[in-house]
């Protein structure tokens, strides 16, 4: 229960989910939403070939259902098609290591801190998106729409927002909680990095009789390089699309956001402009936490008094696990966009130009 993981774990299994979900009804799972999402994507695309030199505003509408659709799609194949690679890092993760009474107080208070941060932010997260998704199953409600709108034929009105405030849901606990799965195993990976760096300047000080802890302290940094690869495969898709999806889906917000309209609607895409830049916050910043703090074991072991250890052998050994740390450690969506702070902010300034732009072609048009 203390476990960093194991709300959004559970998130996961209540709604079949999880990789460890009997395949044959993961797979069905997997089938339906697929389906009612696709049904979606597809009605959207007409709409916007209906009123492509009409109504940009709807046009625009539609075009947010269909990367949001895409959204949902993409993360709820990703998750099935990779269910034996995270049921793996998640088994992986059962055996890293506790911290234990003889570890420094100190370290033990700010992992402690550090995993009830995290907690608190998956929570809170969780309650602002159910809020959002709130927002967009209130549209029939509020302003007569659907909630994600798209072209409606005749008589589907009420079918169509009875699929789509299932698919709200199927939003949250797959985009949301695969997101917060993920914050919580890389901010774990991140806590095994700092108590291996301390165990690491500990042995070094003893000097004397430490080849088994070397030992031991080596095949856990191997492991731990080993798990980051695993992650890297497991979420190499999830960062690419996100990538992409994130920019569209933000910039689409922005542009509906500021043109005139039911302020009802303007706020559901506010709060799903945030939940989208959050998001990918979810990914970018404890990436950038854990690659820092991997390469800080370098120093780590450096500072201490290696070089006064009289084993030839042992001092070898430190120097190619110095010469190991120093290689970074890189995520990214196959190789073609790096996962990191850099890239946060690159969205962030993606879709701060948009608005930029937008808002300035918005005050010529009214001059």
């Amino acid at each position: 229960m203390n476990d960093i993981s194991t709300e959004s774990v559970k998130v996961l299994w209540y709604f079949c989910l999880h990789p460890a979900f009997k395949t044959k009804w993961a797979t069905v799972y997997t089938l339906i939403n697929v389906s009612f999402c696709s049904l979606f994507a597809v009605l959207a695309i007409k709409g916007i070939l209906l009123t492509y030199d009409s109504d940009a505003f709807f046009m625009s509408e539609c075009l947010e259902t269909c990367i949001l659709m895409a959204h949902i799609i993409s993360n709820v194949l990703a998750l099935h098609t990779h269910r034996e690679n995270l049921l793996k890092l998640l088994e992986h993760k059962s055996t890293f290591w506790e911290i234990t009474k003889s570890d420094d107080d100190s370290l033990r208070v700010e992992i402690l801190k550090n995993n009830n941060f995290v907690k608190k932010i998956i929570r809170t997260y969780f309650i602002f998106t159910v809020f959002s998704a709130t927002l967009f199953d209130l549209q029939p409600f509020t302003t007569g729409l659907l909630p994600s709108v798209c072209y409606i034929p005749n008589g589907w009105f009420n079918f169509l927002t009875a699929v789509l405030w299932y698919l709200s849901y199927v939003a949250v606990l797959s985009l949301i909680g695969i997101a917060c799965l993920f914050c919580s195993l890389v901010s774990s990976l991140t806590e095994q990095f700092q108590l291996l760096a301390y165990r690491f300047r500990e042995m070094c000080n003893k000097r004397f009789d430490i080849r088994n802890e070397l030992e031991t302290l080596v095949s856990h940094h191997n492991f731990l390089m080993s798990y980051c690869e695993d992650i890297n495969t497991t979420f190499g898709s999830i960062f690419l699309l996100d990538f992409v999806l994130c920019i569209a889906s933000a910039s689409v917000s922005v542009f509906i956001f500021l043109q005139p309209g039911d302020w009802a609607y303007r706020m559901k895409c506010i709060t799903h402009f945030l939940v989208i830049i959050v998001e990918m916050g979810f990914y970018c910043v404890p990436l950038e936490i854990a690659t820092n703090t991997a390469v800080k074991l370098t120093d780590i072991i450096y500072d201490s008094k290696w070089y006064e250890i009289e084993s030839v052998p042992i001092k070898k050994s430190l120097i190619l696990t110095i010469s190991r740390a120093q290689r970074p450690i890189v995520f990214s969506g196959y190789g073609l966009i790096n996962i990191n702070l850099n890239t946060y902010v690159l969205i962030c300034k993606t879709v701060f130009s948009f608005y930029t732009y937008l808002n300035s072609v918005k005050k010529l048009t009214n001059k």
